[in-house]
């Protein structure tokens, strides 16, 4: 048994479409043309193109790199943070000069 998948203009309804996809602003947008449409979309879009440059690929989200810890170690190490002098909020994030220090004097690595 054969399976046919038949795509067909989201314009014209007619069959054997292919997907075109093209951005404008932040936007991208998908639609299945023949390839007359296309070529038709591709002319409209000319003087455009001509003049246009392609846009770089933009900057990453930079990840939040949060080390891994138990609530019972967040705890120890405020505990011990406090006890050597570092003053900082009892909820929230723990600074990362005490975790520095913390794991300097446990002789801890977390960059695993």
């Amino acid at each position: 048994m054969a399976i046919r998948s038949i795509v067909e203009s989201d314009l014209s309804g007619k069959p054997d479409a292919a997907t075109a996809t093209f951005g404008l602003g932040d936007t991208w947008y998908e639609i299945d043309l023949t390839a007359e449409e296309q070529k038709k979309l591709e002319e409209a879009l000319k003087p455009y193109l001509k003049v246009g440059r392609k846009a770089g690929k933009t900057a990453p989200v930079k990840k939040r790199v949060v080390p891994e810890t138990t609530p019972e170690e967040r705890d120890k190490i405020r505990a011990w943070g406090k006890k050597n002098g570092y003053d900082f909020a009892e909820r929230g994030r723990i600074p990362k000069v005490v975790m520095k220090a913390f794991d300097e004097a446990h002789d801890i690595d977390r960059s695993k």
